[in-house]
């Protein structure tokens, strides 16, 4: 699950890159960085679902949940956002 949730990440974090490349971001600027911080946070859930050997991987697994949701979200607002973008122009 944690591979997953990283190449999703990654691939969150490439979009605007690569739309940038292609001169489209300027057009749906928000979208794309609604879909950037769903990546992030897709990130920052695979950190916090890894125990550092306090004890502490229950209470860290809240945390990761939390962050996977926010990027879902983020991920299909962004979406959502730059489709619509897409779509009055």
């Amino acid at each position: 699950m944690a591979v997953d949730l990283v190449m999703l990440g990654i691939a969150m974090l490439l979009a605007p890159a690569l739309a940038e490349f292609a001169k489209m971001r300027s057009r749906n600027e928000k979208g794309y960085d609604w879909l950037a911080m769903g990546g992030v946070s897709y990130l920052v859930s695979v950190a916090l679902s890894n125990d550092i050997g306090f004890g502490l991987a229950s209470i860290l697994g809240y945390g990761s949940t939390l962050f996977a949701a926010v990027g879902l979200i983020a991920g299909v607002l962004g979406v959502i956002v730059i489709v619509t973008g897409s779509l009055k122009q």
